[in-house]
C-alpha cells in the first residue's frame, strides 16, 4: 500500500512540475514553431497586488491580443516578475535583453526572450 501511495504521489508531483502552458491571443506559445523571439511587458494590476504579463510574438499591439492566459483564455496573474521569467524558462525561453519603451507618456520595460535551442 505504501508503494502505491509513493507512486501516486510521485506521479502527481511530476504532473504539477510540468511547465504550465502559456497562451497568448488564443495560441499555445509552444505550438508556434516559426517564432524565435518574443518580448514581454510586465504590469502591476489595477490593485497593485499582482502582475499581468503581455507577450508580443508579432500578433498585434493591443493588450487584449498580448495578454498571457491559460487554455480557457483566463488571464494569468503572478506574484513577481521572477515568477513570470521562471515560467517562460520552464517553457523553453531564455531572457537575453531588456530595454525601455515609452508609449502614451508611460515608460515600460520590455524583456526580450529567445527560444532555447
Amino acid at each position: 500500500m505504501q508503494k502505491v501511495f509513493i507512486i501516486v504521489l510521485f506521479s502527481i508531483l511530476c504532473f504539477t512540475a510540468k511547465a504550465q502552458q502559456i497562451f497568448v491571443n488564443g495560441q499555445n506559445l509552444t505550438t508556434l514553431k516559426n517564432i524565435s523571439y518574443i518580448t514581454v511587458k510586465v504590469q502591476k494590476t489595477w490593485m497593485a497586488t499582482r502582475f499581468s504579463a503581455f507577450l508580443d510574438y508579432g500578433q498585434g499591439s493591443s493588450d487584449s491580443q498580448q495578454e498571457m492566459t491559460d487554455a480557457n483564455k483566463k488571464p494569468l496573474f503572478f506574484k513577481s516578475k521572477v515568477e513570470i521569467f521562471n515560467l517562460l524558462d520552464r517553457n523553453g525561453w531564455d531572457l537575453i535583453d531588456s530595454y525601455e519603451e515609452t508609449k502614451d507618456s508611460k515608460v515600460f520595460i520590455l524583456h526580450i526572450f529567445r527560444r532555447k535551442k
